[in-house]
């Protein structure tokens, strides 16, 4: 994971660990780091922002002789810190506990890997003592309740249908009726993948939002697509509001620019990071954990529920 952004942060640090930190040298390395991350997906605005904060740090910095790549990369994790901290969010496991049945929807493209983080987050909830309920709202995609039942059926958990064809927003105020009259915990609740430039689409979008009386908006974040995520989350925020993001397919980027675009841009809290296809693949977001990984140090991720250690 993140292997574009770890080699070209470890090349920063390397081209200035040999030399002073002098204007023409910090300004040299900073504009190859700059097109490095450009590579590996990050915004060319978000891109320029990390440079501009890492001029602003290393420049003048007093840097001890004999320990210059210890300095650079101090200096270097502090402004990705700095960066990367505001994005962490509290356990969802506490918003439950103070809400009951704390309801959360779930909105995205298609192929996202929303119905499957869903199970992830259910399974989670699980291993926490808690009870969750899904209420599957896409009664659009062929399949989308099957799929769905089947996840849950393998983890455990009930689902709240109607068939295709019904009202989501009626699905999902049955699946909070009955989470209420049954001391559930928590509803997610799966909704139909759709394209933000579909105004009624939205309309129905913000429709199950307010039917349900949802805590919390939770977008689903495709790492693979770059920037196009990126985008795609600020038009949902734009229409219908985002509270958190989760990115998926983490595992797969080699990339792993777009949370330091999330960073900069949308500036919503990541509550999880998907890092495979098993139910406990589902790591809480951690700036300190990531900025390790970044910075290629040992790195502890907790797991989502004490499940077992998730797959590197």
């Amino acid at each position: 994971m993140f292997g574009k952004l770890r080699e070209a942060l470890s090349d920063l640090r390397r081209a200035l660990s040999t030399k002073e930190l002098s204007e023409e040298e910090v300004s040299a390395a900073l504009e190859d780091l700059k097109w490095r991350l450009i590579e590996g997906e990050v915004a060319l605005d978000a891109a320029e922002g990390l440079a501009r904060d890492l001029r602003g740090a290393l420049l003048g910095a007093k840097v001890r002789r004999g320990h210059q790549e210890e300095g650079v990369s101090s200096l270097v994790r502090g402004v990705l810190l700095s960066w990367l901290r505001p994005l962490e969010a509290p356990p969802l496991e506490e918003g439950v506990r103070r809400a009951r049945p704390y309801v959360a929807v779930f909105l995205g493209i298609n192929g996202g890997g929303k119905t499957t983080t869903i199970a992830k987050v259910a399974y989670a909830l699980k291993r926490s003592g808690l009870r969750p309920i899904i209420a599957a709202a896409d009664t659009f995609r062929a399949g989308a309740i099957e799929q769905l039942s089947l996840h849950a059926q393998r983890i455990g958990v009930e689902v709240v249908s109607q068939g295709y064809g019904a009202d989501p927003a009626a699905v999902a105020r049955d699946a909070v009726e009955r989470a209420s009259s049954r001391r559930y915990d928590a509803v997610l609740v799966d909704t139909a993948g759709r394209m933000y430039t579909k105004s009624h689409l939205m309309d129905e979008l913000r429709k199950i939002v307010e039917v349900s009386g949802a805590h919390e908006r939770i977008m689903i974040v495709d790492a693979l697509t770059g920037n196009d995520a990126v985008s795609q989350a600020k038009e949902f925020d734009a229409a219908v509001g985002v509270d958190s993001v989760i990115v998926t397919k983490v595992d797969a980027d080699v990339r792993g620019g777009v949370v330091l675009t999330l960073a900069y841009e949308l500036r919503r809290p990541i509550r999880y990071l998907g890092v495979g296809q098993g139910y406990e693949d589902l790591r809480p977001f951690s700036a300190e954990a990531l900025v390790g990984e970044l910075l290629g140090g040992r790195v502890r991720w907790d797991v989502a529920a004490g499940g077992p250690p998730p797959r590197a």
